[in-house]
């Protein structure tokens, strides 16, 4: 009702339009603050019966149910709530918010700016490292210290599912980088203005922008597991000490953080646009889908001719692959003024292969971390016959930009009739 009301009725048609959601600036804060505190005050309500079945079911007290529940309180929505809902495997590391109970402690003892964590999940009946994880969080949350600030909701499905996504402020995600495939619950937060805390893998490397949540730096991988695990717990700590509990408790004269309506507007409007089901399937329809379509005239001809001799020459690439190799031969120069060219060769052992089986590039990138094979490529020409087993490829090089520069050299496949140039999934670099 809102997003008709501030976007437009047509809103859910451009779910993939970012000047649509620009509009959100247009919803009051008052008002999109009082819808989170509905939707919050929904989940509560649900939080507080699933915790009361399971306390009941467990034979506890009213005394000690009241204890557990002080901060889960739909009539005063203004406790700083952090879900984590998902499947308990091991990689997502539901305990590494417990990795230095002194320091959460310190997080927690401030009365004034209270901070509920709502843990919800299951693991796989075979995974019983999975099932260890449940164990050990709910011995943490029964322990004196955390009763009632951390809370094990049981009984995980769509519908609490769903009540988290909307309902609480940050959604905590810290999986081991780099093993998260997606992440599409922080997604669906974020579409509801709840903001993220994640570390920087999967989709949340693509999604955050400096200003719609906050980001936790993977540790480096040379060093072992539990070292990563103690230094990215640090950061954890520090962003909610130095940023989050500050931000949402930061509040004004109507009670809610101008900070908090900010980030979490801009959440949505830079989350939602880009992470929506519609865009994933115009982008297979684009990228895969219509392409293959236009082969298919190509391929099934009458005789199917085309797709016979694709089918041919993919067999005969991978049996020959395994014996590519390619290594750089010469080249003019390290050292060129801007405008001028520099001729660089590579050579191919192409096993039996033809020059024109082969793409052999060069890919530029600027030293400051660019990914390899992301930068401006550009195509070497096949020169003169083999020698010795070797193809000799050239290319007379005029970089586009200045400054120092980094460039790599990689062969792969390549034929007319390929839909998509990696089709192969076969790639060598020099």
């Amino acid at each position: 009702d809102v997003f008709e009301r501030f976007l437009g009725f047509d809103w859910a048609s451009r779910t993939g339009d970012p000047e649509c959601w620009q509009r959100l600036d247009r919803i009051p804060d008052q008002m999109f603050w009082s819808m989170h505190q509905f939707l919050k005050s929904q989940m509560l309500h649900l939080v507080r019966y699933r915790i009361r079945a399971q306390h009941a079911r467990n034979q506890g007290s009213e005394a000690h149910l009241d204890r557990l529940l002080r901060f889960a309180d739909p009539a005063d929505p203004n406790v700083l709530t952090i879900g984590f809902g998902r499947r308990f495997a091991t990689y997502k590391r539901a305990m590494l918010l417990f990795e230095d109970l002194d320091w959460l402690r310190e997080i927690m003892a401030d009365a004034q700016r209270p901070v509920l964590f709502l843990f919800a999940g299951k693991a796989h009946p075979a995974d019983q490292p999975g099932q260890d994880l449940i164990r050990h969080l709910a011995q943490v949350s029964r322990s004196a210290e955390f009763e009632g600030r951390v809370l094990l909701v049981e009984g995980y499905d769509l519908r609490l599912a769903r009540r988290l996504v909307t309902g609480v402020d940050v959604w905590l995600n810290n999986p081991i980088y780099p093993l998260e495939a997606s992440g599409t619950s922080g997604m669906k937060a974020g579409m509801n203005g709840v903001l993220n805390l994640s570390v920087l893998d999967g989709w949340w490397d693509e999604g955050y922008t400096g200003d719609n949540g906050w980001a936790i730096k993977p540790a480096s991988q040379a060093i072992d597991q539990h070292a990563r695990n103690r230094e990215e717990a640090q950061t954890l700590y520090e962003i909610l000490q130095d940023h989050v509990i500050p931000a949402y408790y930061n509040r004004g004269a109507m009670g809610f953080s101008p900070q908090w309506i900010r980030m979490a507007k801009r959440s949505i409007a830079t989350i939602l646009p880009r992470f929506n089901a519609t865009r994933m399937v115009t982008d297979y329809l684009d990228k895969f889908y219509l392409p293959a379509a236009r082969k298919r005239p190509v391929y099934a001809d009458n005789s199917f001719a085309g797709a016979k001799r694709i089918a041919a020459w993919k067999a005969r690439v991978r049996d020959a692959w395994p014996g590519v190799a390619i290594r750089r031969l010469r080249s003019s120069g390290e050292r060129i003024r801007f405008g001028e060219s520099l001729v660089i060769e590579a050579g191919v052992r192409l096993n039996g292969l033809e020059a024109a089986d082969v793409a052999v590039e060069l890919v530029l990138a600027r030293r400051e971390g660019e990914n390899r094979g992301t930068g401006p490529h550009h195509r070497f020409a096949a020169a003169g016959a083999p020698a010795d087993g070797e193809q000799r490829y050239v290319l007379e090089l005029k970089p586009e930009f200045c400054g120092l520069l980094d460039y790599r050299i990689r062969a792969y496949p390549t034929h007319e009739l390929l839909t998509h140039p990696f089709e192969l999934g076969l790639m060598i670099w020099a």
